[in-house]
């Protein structure tokens, strides 16, 4: 799946750097690549769901987790913005855009129009930050799963953990780890709007 997902990209690019302007039909896939990738999304999104619940476990799931499962995801964002802190002194810019830049937590979506007024500089960085790190969670979690373990491998996707990357959590996981990254990823991305802004301005 992992070899598929890279050649699916390299393939869009390859299309869109050569093709997409001289073909008609990838000109109108383009255009409206947004709809497009809602729709498949959700469809993605549904039959994991399907999965989910054909066992009729999530709420037990859920009660055995109980208050883990909701402090996962803030171990996971602590730990992604005291690396950032730590490798700040590498990088040209300083700790608080680094950090602000790191607390996108893969919503390249968001985090870069809330550090756009801030810098247009910072906020290109925050997008292919980001993505980045969206790519590396899909490349990393059938590694990090087989390695390291489930829990462990939902921490790498951030926000995109509800929806992205849930798919192939589940495939290299296990069913019931689908809860921990829905709620991993809704919390996270709820955390997003409000922890860019505060780092930015510190």
């Amino acid at each position: 799946m992992t070899k598929a997902i890279v050649l699916a990209v390299v393939a869009g690019m390859v299309l869109g750097r050569f093709c997409a302007a001289d073909v008609a039909a990838l000109g109108w896939i383009v255009e409206n690549s947004g709809t497009l990738i809602t729709a498949g999304l959700c469809l993605l999104l549904f039959f994991v769901g399907l999965d989910m619940g054909k066992d009729g476990t999530v709420f037990s799931d859920i009660k055995k987790a109980g208050l883990w499962i909701l402090l996962f995801p803030f171990a996971g964002m602590a730990g992604t913005l005291l690396f950032a802190a730590a490798v700040s002194i590498l990088l040209p810019y300083s700790l608080k855009e680094v950090v602000a830049i790191a607390a996108g937590f893969g919503w390249y979506s968001l985090a870069p129009i809330l550090l756009a007024e801030y810098s247009p500089i910072i906020s290109a960085v925050c997008f292919l930050a980001n993505v980045m790190r969206e790519l590396l969670a899909i490349l990393l979690i059938p590694l990090v799963a087989k390695r390291l373990g489930y829990i462990e491998s939902v921490a790498l996707a951030g926000a995109a953990a509800m929806d992205t990357c849930l798919p192939i959590t589940v495939k290299y996981t296990h069913e019931r780890i689908a809860v921990y990254s829905v709620c991993s990823g809704v919390i996270t991305s709820l955390a997003v709007p409000v922890i860019v802004p505060f780092l930015i301005s510190l």
